[in-house]
């Protein structure tokens, strides 16, 4: 009787987590918009709680493909591994973001430029430098395609990084002289 095991590919690997670590990405920045943050706060968290569950995720997924590969994972493997993970997470988060901000709550982009503007002012930035800074907001409710470019063009920066920097410390390499 002939048995055929399953190979996992970093691909393979990455599809899987990616789908998992985009959606609680989804859920995260979610629950963190209709907290009503305000604009300092909402930026800190948001970064930070993107950044912490988008490494928990490479290590989960390092982790598994490692288990499934007699504890071996080259450097090259695991930026395969993100670099699959966070297409997906850009491009689910990039939706989400458009869905939220055209429909879910359209005011959204303005409270934060309120936000970002009072806290300018308090600080005495002078209004060249706020007119500026709160024309980047504006990009927040591009149409659908320029925030998936934007998006992805983010999330593979971000993921490159990101990669190189957690498959440094995850990878594993057969040893020389077996």
């Amino acid at each position: 009787m002939e048995t055929t095991t399953k190979s996992v590919t970093p691909v393979s690997i990455g599809l899987r987590y990616g789908v998992l670590a985009a959606l609680t990405a989804v859920i995260i920045d979610f629950l963190i918009r209709i907290a009503d943050f305000g604009f300092m706060t909402f930026g800190i968290v948001s970064f930070l709680g993107g950044v912490v569950v988008t490494i928990v995720w490479i290590v989960i997924a390092h982790k598994a493909f490692k288990d499934a590969n007699n504890r071996l994972m080259t450097f090259s493997q695991g930026l395969i591994i993100t670099m699959v993970m966070m297409l997906i997470i850009s491009v689910v988060t990039s939706l989400f973001n458009y869905v939220y901000v055209q429909f879910i709550d359209p005011d959204f982009v303005n409270r934060l430029k309120t936000g970002m503007t009072e806290f300018m002012e308090r600080n005495n930035v002078p209004d060249d430098k706020i007119a500026e800074s709160t024309a980047r907001f504006d990009e927040m409710k591009l149409s659908l395609p320029k925030t998936l470019v934007n998006g992805i063009t983010r999330g593979l920066g971000v993921g490159l990084v990101l990669g190189a920097i957690v498959s440094a410390f995850t990878k594993r390499s057969a040893p020389e002289f077996e």
